[in-house]
């Protein structure tokens, strides 16, 4: 499903969404011209767009590297993303290291696809990582996408830079992950702009006070994507 910039602001502007962080599918061919293309939102759009590079780790060291440097240092993306499932890699593999050093020379988090196309995408296998590199912020996306959440929980218990993201979680297990890990390590995502109306239903009618939906929707992606500034 292609999801356009018009369709991207629309859907945003519909919701009330006032910044959206945006990477390009995993599986696209001309990647590096979709970072581009974010890039220039991102200069439409300031403070309201922000970019997460996504190159295949596949790749070359070399091109790699300098896609990354791109992505953050000239257009100023955000994060990197790791899809296991959509680069068909494990995160343990010595090519998924560049990532995470990457992420650690820039100091910009690392959003992590989990649940959908295991063995590769099981959320335990992020705890390697987040041991070996302890001033990265690991983000598990869809938090084990509902079949493997106790599994994303428990993840997250025992490692403190790993945060949870539970779209299509469900609403019983979204709110034991915010009661068991604490509300500071949980951020919304919505996946896809159809599924925005969900997430925002599921998180208002899982009975959170203000001050957590004012956290998982505002506080924690601020601190954890470092956007200074951002009122």
């Amino acid at each position: 499903m292609s999801t356009t910039e018009e369709d991207l602001i629309k859907a945003m502007d519909q919701f009330e969404i006032a910044t959206g962080f945006v990477m390009p599918q995993p599986t696209l061919e001309n990647v590096f011209d979709v970072h581009t293309r974010i890039a220039d939102m991102m200069e439409k759009y300031p403070k309201r767009i922000y970019g997460m590079a996504s190159p295949d780790p596949w790749l070359e060291e070399e091109v790699y590297v300098k896609e990354v440097e791109r992505c953050i240092k000239q257009f100023g993306f955000v994060a990197i993303k790791l899809h296991p499932l959509g680069h068909n890699i494990s995160p343990l593999s010595k090519h998924c290291d560049k990532i995470y050093e990457m992420a650690d020379q820039y100091q910009v988090p690392v959003l992590v696809h989990t649940g959908t196309g295991n063995p590769f995408s099981l959320p335990s296998l992020m705890m390697d990582p987040a041991k070996r590199y302890p001033n990265v912020s690991f983000i598990l996306c869809h938090a084990g996408f509902a079949v493997y959440a106790d599994e994303a929980l428990v993840t997250a218990k025992y490692c403190e830079n790993i945060y949870l993201e539970p779209s299509w979680c469900q609403t019983y297990m979204t709110r034991k992950m915010i009661d068991q890990v604490g509300v500071e390590k949980i951020i919304m995502g919505s996946d896809h702009i159809s599924n925005i109306p969900v997430e925002l239903a599921k998180y208002h009618n899982i009975g959170l006070t203000d001050q957590q939906l004012e956290a998982i929707f505002y506080e924690n992606p601020k601190r954890i994507f470092r956007l200074h500034g951002l009122e």
